[in-house]
């Protein structure tokens, strides 16, 4: 019954209406100034139920310009394009006379959107001619547009009437996020360029020498320039319409606009919602076909190797063979590809302006003459269902053509996001997510996990025919989120609502687990299967059930508790939920039978400490055999296993070593999931300390890709020597602490400058053995506590191509007693808690902490050049770098470090002062290593001057003196 009462409801397109409208553009290029003018007589016939009393046009080429909302949106997101650009350089489309009148700009100071109220309303049915005069320039910096010396690319570059549909007029303003909307027109396009210019446009070239049999690569293959497509008939046909303004070769005749040296080239074209077009007289011109359709293509006079020989030609023809399988014959007589100034593409109707020559990008762009261009949705309004689609026919291509399926890739980014809580619902109007990056990835990508999910729903058999159902039904019509529902429900005979719902205007998470699997064999002897699945999400989908090798049934998804059951021949293996991973269930730990429950499968391995292995079903544990060695436990044979879900939870680092020690820790448990928030615990006894901590990172940031990356956290710790045989006495009492509090750090980046700042308080007790008691065996002392540490850097580009690097640090430590070795503010770097997980670096004779070993572990005061036991009660420190790149990884550096300390950590030279002044300065090299996964950055430096030699931790003998030959190294960057 359902799917009957969709047929009827969905069959046709009945009520449905669109404008008619027809173009007949004049317009002659001054090459030298870039600027552009023409005249325009806009024939519009109103289709619509409404009497009009307004009209609309769109000026795009002003959103590339200061003041425009483009330019507003750059700024807010930090991005440096058009908002400061001076003329002659930012682009302008200026209108200079108008049968209507001046317009009014509605949304200035931005001008994309020119305003006229009609001197008459115009009813159903009614039509008119608008006369307009303008001039136009693209900018220097391309952005679906712009010009470079002789090279020009022209879109949206005319007064192109706005769209009025069932919402009324679409005057919306150009932004970043989001492209265009127009209505279909005929176009009759007259171009008066220098002679020798090359041009690919939109349409056919009804007269006149676009350049191709001059820049033409393959003399061999003659020019198909299609001028008889539009013949009589269709121009009767167009005329019938209200749609042609007479033959196009009057055109030529204009005066007043054509000037010396200059061609006339006409185009014309039907039924498209756009006329763009590029020209350069250095084009190289080739030729192709599929079928009926040309393939014209032209690209630069070094890209014979990427572009030429046939090969982009050869690229373009497989995206429309691959597009035709898909929808149907294109609507078309051509497809021009040009080589664009700009990278990546733009897609328009006939034609796509390409920065390479990639097959992923022919086949994307190419689809969206489909999917923008014959089936025309609002880009901005639903730019889903251009972007998005777009996106899973290529995806699907590559499928078809052995690359894999694209649904692994796509559904991890949407995983992510959707974890995380950045996702927000894929049907928004495109200016009114939170940022260009947030924009991208629900209109691409999650849009195109959407047709994904509903092929999974339907099968691949039926998403065909609802392809090829809603291109018969809409193409060369204005198409929207009812449009494509109604087909796909009307195909399929199924009600997709809630998919439509869940996928488009939600943000759902989805979460099943394998509740219980019931078996008994029947007298047949057959098995019958009961299989309970509890919904622990909000949001559903249908859920396959399956083991190793078999689907053995599908379940709808939609009930918090669903029991299915099923009969097969052989008894099922072991069962799990979504054996394929097509639910987007983001929890699959709990998806497989006879788990504890949470804990999922586990993947063990042999760790690659390059790479970390994710795998989407299942828990990744991977061990690895370390060695160290210290003083007092020798040579140390350790086992660590590292795992992780997603890469991202259920994180553990255990280290087992050969004197009993064990470290633990456990970060980011999936069950308790919380979005943009790290949380560990650990525990740890080895050598000679024992300690547990808890901290947790909550990540504050408002945009993912952008902006400050403001941080809040909070930390508690307890630890205490257990074995003073293995700790360094300089750094270490025979104490233990346990303290907690609270931290704020931030990171902004303008640019290519960096501040980060960072502040962190915490309270505590500490307590000392002071030997044996009377009472009990041993005897403490115990107080209270106070410790909180505060810095700020900058990096930022300096003179003659060098990097400066600022640092700022103060900190202190406030109880009644004098601190303990482990708890004072260290002069040099990082304190004893900070490096106690690295066993190079941990107890005494390890290998970073020898006598004859220099190593520094940057942090605190970082008076890189002093011995890292020196510490008080409080140290301030200035950190200055200035580094100078001398390959992609190599960099010289010169660097200084002043600060003011405890006279706990070294006395003062004049008696009776409370503090001391200190001072390095040194050159080094920094290189910068990566590996697959794992980077770090490398240091060797040579501190030469030091004003207290006598506590250098090197160079510090009597002899050395202020100036002396020291060195020490790092793996970590100094701040």
């Amino acid at each position: 019954m359902l799917s009957l009462l969709l047929l009827l409801a969905g069959a046709d397109t009945t009520g449905y209406w669109q404008q008619q409208v027809a173009y007949e553009i004049t317009a002659a290029l001054d090459e030298p100034s870039g600027v552009l003018s023409g005249r325009v007589r806009i024939s519009y016939v109103n289709r619509s139920p409404a009497t009009l009393r307004d009209f609309y046009v769109h000026q795009y080429l002003n959103a590339f310009r200061p003041g425009s909302r483009w330019a507003a949106a750059d700024s807010a997101e930090g991005r440096l394009r058009f908002q400061h650009m001076q003329d002659p350089d930012y682009a302008f489309e200026r209108i200079t006379q108008s049968s209507l009148g001046v317009p009014d700009y509605p949304y200035a100071p931005d001008s994309t959107i020119a305003h006229w109220t009609l001197p008459h309303a115009l009813a159903p049915g009614d039509s008119m001619v608008v006369e307009i005069t303008w001039q136009a320039r693209p900018s220097t910096l391309p952005r679906r547009q712009g010009r470079r010396d002789r090279r020009f690319d022209f879109a949206q570059w005319y007064p192109k009437v706005v769209v009025y549909d069932k919402y009324g007029w679409e005057d919306h303003p150009l932004y970043p996020g989001g492209e265009f909307y127009g209505e279909f027109a005929h176009y009759n396009v007259t171009l008066f360029v220098a002679e020798d210019q090359v041009i690919g446009a939109t349409g056919v070239p009804m007269s006149g020498d676009p350049g191709w049999e001059r820049a033409n690569a393959n003399r061999s293959v003659p020019v198909d320039y299609q001028r008889d497509w539009y013949t009589r008939a269709s121009e009767a046909n167009a005329r019938a319409r209200g749609l042609f303004f007479g033959r196009a070769n009057d055109a030529c005749n204009v005066t007043g606009l054509r000037e010396r040296h200059q061609k006339c080239v006409q185009f014309e074209a039907d039924s498209v919602h756009h006329f763009a077009f590029s020209m350069n007289p250095d084009y190289r011109y080739e030729e192709g076909r599929y079928k009926d359709v040309v393939v014209h293509v032209l690209y630069q006079p070094g890209d014979s190797a990427t572009w030429g020989k046939g090969i982009a030609v050869a690229r373009t023809e497989a995206a429309l063979a691959w597009l035709d399988s898909l929808y149907g014959q294109f609507a078309w007589p051509q497809i021009t590809n040009v080589h664009r100034i700009e990278g990546g593409g733009t897609e328009f109707p006939m034609m796509v302006m390409d920065g390479s020559a990639g097959l992923g990008l022919i086949v994307h762009e190419v689809g969206h003459n489909y999917t923008m261009g014959v089936l025309a949705n609002n880009e901005w309004r639903e730019g889903w269902l251009d972007e998005g689609f777009t996106s899973f026919q290529t995806g699907w291509f590559f499928e078809r053509h052995g690359a894999g399926p694209a649904y692994e890739s796509v559904e991890g980014e949407i995983l992510f996001w959707d974890m995380e809580h950045w996702s927000e619902p894929t049907s928004m109007v495109s200016e009114r997510y939170r940022d260009f990056a947030t924009y991208n990835t629900m209109i691409y990508s999650k849009g195109q996990l959407f047709y994904e999910q509903l092929r999974y729903v339907v099968g691949d058999e039926t998403m065909h025919r609802i392809l090829r159902e809603y291109y018969a039904r809409w193409k060369l019509k204005h198409v929207d989120e009812d449009a494509f529902r109604d087909v796909a429900e009307e195909v399929s005979g199924m009600d997709l609502h809630w998919l439509f719902a869940q996928w488009l205007h939600g943000t759902p998470m989805i979460d099943y687990r394998l509740r219980r699997v019931e078996r008994k064999r029947l007298a047949s002897g057959q098995w019958r299967t009961a299989v309970s699945i509890e919904r622990l999400g909000d949001g559903w989908m249908p859920v396959e059930i399956g083991d190793r090798d078999t689907i053995y049934a599908r379940s709808s998804g939609e009930p918090e508790v669903e029991r299915v059951e099923f009969v097969t021949a052989r008894k099922p293996g072991r069962l799990m939920l979504d054996p394929r991973v097509r639910a987007h269930d983001w929890n699959m730990l709990n998806n497989r039978e006879g788990r504890r429950r949470g804990s999922g499968k586990v993947e063990w391995r042999v760790d690659d400490p390059t790479r970390e292995v994710v795998r989407r079903d299942r828990t990744v544990f991977a061990v690895l055999p370390l060695l160290w060695s210290n003083d007092q436990g020798g040579v140390t044979l350790a086992l660590r296993g590292r795992g992780n879900y997603l890469g991202r939870y259920n994180k553990t680092l255990t280290l087992v070593d050969t004197r009993g020690g064990v470290y633990a820790r456990f970060a980011n448990p999936v069950g308790h999931l919380m979005p943009r928030t790290e949380s560990n615990f650990a525990v740890w006894a080895v050598e000679g300390r024992a300690g547990v901590g808890l901290s947790v990172d909550r990540s504050l940031r408002r945009h993912p890709t952008f902006g400050a990356d403001g941080h809040a956290g909070f930390d508690a710790l307890w630890m205490a020597t257990t074995d003073m045989r293995f700790v360094d006495t300089r750094r270490w009492d025979d104490a233990g602490t346990g303290g907690l509090g609270p931290w704020f750090g931030t990171t902004v980046q303008r640019g290519n400058t960096t501040w980060q700042g960072r502040l962190g308080v915490r309270g505590g007790m500490v307590y000392r053995l002071q030997g044996p008691g009377i009472v009990s065996k041993n005897r403490y002392d115990v107080e209270t506590y106070l410790r909180a540490t505060g810095e700020g850097s900058l990096r930022t580009p300096f003179w003659l191509k060098t990097t400066l690097g600022v640092r700022v640090f103060g900190g202190g430590y406030v109880a009644d007693k004098l601190p303990p070795l482990q708890r004072r503010i260290p002069v040099a770097g990082a304190d004893p808690y900070e490096t106690f997980t690295n066993p190079l670096l941990r107890s005494r004779g390890a290998l970073f902490v020898r006598p004859d070993f220099h190593y520094h572990a940057p942090g605190n005061a970082n008076l890189r050049a002093f011995r890292p036991d020196l510490g008080g009660r409080w140290a301030a420190g200035v950190n200055l770098e200035a580094t100078k790149r001398l390959h992609r990884d190599v960099a010289l550096e010169s660097f200084m470090d002043l600060g003011l300390v405890d006279t706990l950590a070294v006395p003062p030279t004049t008696p009776g002062k409370s503090y001391t002044p200190l001072y390095d300065w040194g050159v080094g090299v920094i290189t910068h290593q990566h590996i697959r996964d794992l980077a770090w950055t490398f240091r060797l430096e040579f501190p030469f001057v030091v004003n207290r030699w006598e506590y250098a931790a090197a160079g510090n003998a009597p002899a050395d003196g202020r100036l002396a030959f020291r060195w020490q190294i790092s793996l970590e960057s100094s701040f």
